[in-house]
């Protein structure tokens, strides 16, 4: 049943384009990345916690028992305080471990912390593991690089540049639907990848973020630009391939003049 409704989302996101509001979702989404990949680690640190306090239960039993009758009371008492107050240290610093501290952990180890969009070794993982997902097919790849960077930090300062980037980042997160991947995979550099789409569908996606950008005010900055390239994966074809010929197509967008979205298929 689960598939069933899985695949019927699908569809329907197949023929209209969500956008999605909600910026916290991608961390959301690497969150739950991580802590798929890093399952088997986690359990075996807690069977060796739980061993640990075993251990230190039955040594403290093995202790008691060798004293004498008479004096076992108050060892006894003692000896259930401190396993309680042991058992509420435990929970407590599981808690604090594994719902505070390991989510920020990952999202620092993942998320680039200028544009809030995956880092670049995160995002090959997260897509490559995507595009093998059932039901992820057809997936476009697009590789897009801001136009006339260089001038931001020239004219304006690295401050100005680093602004644009971070205006940038914000837009595209706001625009990607809950399901798709969008890091940063260089100084001004940006992917983004699609699962469930056309390329025409994407290209659409793209070229609408170019427009909010073309309208946005960054400090001393009205307006900028970026080129594109989008490439529909192939069968079997790895998202690596298919963002080579992304980016491919981005270069002839950037050697047309600029500030257009390219479809790899049709350049």
């Amino acid at each position: 049943m689960q598939e069933f409704v899985l695949f019927l989302s699908n569809s329907l996101n197949h023929y209209h384009f969500t956008v999605r509001r909600e910026i916290p979702s991608i961390n959301t989404q690497v969150r739950q990345w991580r802590l798929r990949q890093t399952r088997s680690v986690r359990r075996r640190i807690a069977v060796g916690v739980i061993a640990i306090n075993v251990i230190a239960v039955i040594v403290a039993l093995w202790g008691i028992g060798r004293i004498p009758l008479r004096f076992r009371g108050p060892l006894w008492i003692a000896f259930g305080i401190d396993f309680f107050l042991m058992a509420v240290l435990f929970i407590a610093l599981r808690w604090l471990v594994w719902y505070q501290l390991v989510p920020l952990w990952q999202q620092r180890a993942t998320l680039d912390g200028l544009t809030g969009l995956v880092r670049p070794a995160a995002f090959w993982e997260m897509t490559e593991e995507g595009a093998a997902t059932r039901g992820s097919w057809p997936w476009v790849v697009a590789y897009c690089d801001l136009d006339n960077f260089k001038q931001y930090n020239d004219r304006w300062g690295h401050a100005t540049g680093d602004a644009v980037l971070k205006t940038w980042g914000r837009i595209l997160r706001e625009q990607a639907r809950y399901d798709d991947i969008v890091g940063r995979l260089g100084g001004e550099e940006i992917g983004w990848w699609f699962p469930h789409t056309t390329a025409e569908e994407a290209q659409i996606a793209v070229s609408r973020v170019l427009r909010m950008c073309r309208s946005a005010n960054v400090n001393s900055v009205v307006g900028f630009s970026f080129s594109a390239g989008v490439a529909q994966g192939q069968p079997g074809e790895s998202v690596w391939d298919a963002a080579r010929r992304a980016d491919r197509a981005l270069y002839e967008a950037k050697s047309a003049g600029k500030g257009r979205v390219f479809d790899a298929s049709r350049n």
